[in-house]
């Protein structure tokens, strides 16, 4: 079975679980669901060895040896591959003014910002917004379901997982590169500077993390959903402060039985 077909009916049966979690009220975690914590403390190893070895050095590399500039265009560059998916799920959220904000994007960095390397929508005003599936099912009031540590990828959530998934065969690239080698090449080599600038995006934050954290698993567990809450409130300040709410872990178990039957 494809990759794209498997992440499809990935998708399709997240999906119909998560919707019976569903509220009217943007998603708001307020505790770290995690029953499958004994697996997911494995995979964060794993994934940790992977780094140490592999995204580590050569984020710090990157840090030490790339000029700024180039550091600026391919920030620009991985931003800009993303468009088509901010766009489509801002106009899900009934954003369309943000959705087009996104096409304008893509179309001027792709054309006269050369694939995107030159953020130049930036000067005429028109600022990036970040946007994707998972963060669309929590404005619909999605929960995040239980913690998942995902091969080689990381933290994340049912939600996530399901959102990941749907971005990744909604995004036009992912179709296209299927029938041109230049898009297969442009669409891997994507992936790689995005892994790339992501953990160098990550490495003061992390060092720190690890360094004064005792159980750096449940600490990193602890942010993801705390940036994902934020994420879904798009940075405002949420409505009320968190606390840790026992209920949410049950309303699941009541949802993911109630699929079952």
């Amino acid at each position: 079975m494809k990759l794209r077909t498997l992440l499809s009916l990935c998708a399709g049966a997240s999906l119909s679980m998560l919707t019976a979690c569903a509220s009217t009220q943007p998603a708001q975690d307020t505790s770290d669901y995690d029953p499958l914590e004994p697996v997911n403390r494995v995979v964060h190893g794993v994934n940790g060895a992977v780094d140490f070895m592999v995204l580590y050095p050569a984020a710090m590399w990157y840090r030490d040896i790339a000029p700024q500039p180039v550091k600026t265009a391919v920030r620009s560059f991985v931003r800009n591959i993303g468009e088509p998916v901010n766009a489509l799920n801002s106009l899900l959220q009934g954003d369309p003014d943000q959705a087009a904000n996104s096409v304008q994007r893509f179309i001027m960095n792709t054309t006269i910002g050369f694939l995107g390397f030159n953020d130049v929508a930036a000067d005429f005003g028109i600022a990036y917004h970040s946007e994707d599936f998972g963060q669309t099912l929590g404005h619909y009031g999605i929960g995040g379901g239980p913690y998942i540590v995902l091969p080689l990828l990381g933290p994340s959530n049912l939600r996530d997982t399901a959102g990941i998934a749907v971005d990744y065969v909604s995004n036009p690239l992912t179709w296209g590169s299927r029938n041109s080698e230049t898009l297969d090449t442009l669409y891997l080599g994507s992936l790689a500077l995005t892994a790339l600038n992501a953990r160098y995006s990550t490495l003061n934050q992390l060092n720190e993390l690890q360094q004064t954290s005792i159980d750096y698993y449940a600490a990193l567990r602890s942010l993801y959903r705390q940036q994902r809450n934020a994420a879904i409130r798009n940075g405002a300040e949420p409505s009320a402060p968190e606390f840790e709410d026992e209920s949410a872990s049950a309303d699941f178990d009541d949802a993911f039985e109630a699929a079952a039957n």
